[in-house]
């Protein structure tokens, strides 16, 4: 055997979890976060980013593996086109349910990390003020519905058995419609979260 030493290593990686308290239980979760999402839609933009809450509840399979669902809101964007003295704004706002699939690579009793793969079933809704830059009433909101692919990835840490933090990037996709007359508009929608996790 010509490199023992880097074989024990790929073996220790290959083993790590397997006594592990925290990794190798199935168990199911629930977690609760708050973060900063993003969404683009026009070409002039006057808010970009806003804050943005996910709530979820997770089953881990194994120590490899977990399913989750969860409820997610982007929050709120704001597009502005002036003419004439006159601004135009736009206020965007998504929402929707998430399902995936999150694989884990635990390192110790306690650490991991993990990606994420699924579906993202958004709704969006856009308000108008002033639309065609002419002052007028608003339009009534624009809603739209759509499914994306929703990727992710990230790292978790447990504090002790039941409670644990959880650091990752979602991106949810193309959101909205721009392809009727009163659809939302297109945006690609992501978000980077901090998040508490709980087993029970």
């Amino acid at each position: 055997m010509k490199h023992p030493a880097l074989l024990g290593i790929v073996a220790a990686l290959l083993l790590s979890g397997v006594c592990s308290t925290y990794a190798a239980d199935s168990y199911w979760y629930t977690g609760v976060g708050a973060g900063y999402s993003r969404g683009g839609a026009a070409i002039e933009r006057k808010k970009d980013f806003d804050g943005g809450f996910k709530g979820s509840l997770g089953y881990q399979i194994n120590r490899n593996w977990a399913a989750e669902v969860s409820y997610v809101s982007l929050g709120n964007f704001e597009y502005a086109y002036e003419a004439g003295g006159v601004t135009q704004q736009d206020f965007y706002k998504v929402t929707g349910w998430g399902f995936s699939a999150v694989p884990t690579v635990p390192f110790t009793n306690n650490f991991s990390l993990f990606g994420r793969f699924g579906v993202f079933f958004s709704q969006t809704r856009i308000t108008v003020h002033n639309p065609g830059t002419v002052i007028s009433n608003n339009i009534p909101n624009f809603q739209t519905d759509n499914t994306s692919f929703l990727t992710g990835f990230g790292a978790q840490y447990f504090f002790n058995i039941d409670t644990g933090m959880r650091i990752e990037y979602e991106n949810f996709g193309k959101v909205g419609n721009a392809f009727c007359a009163t659809c939302t508009g297109r945006a690609n929608a992501g978000m980077v979260s901090i998040n508490a996790i709980f087993k029970f």
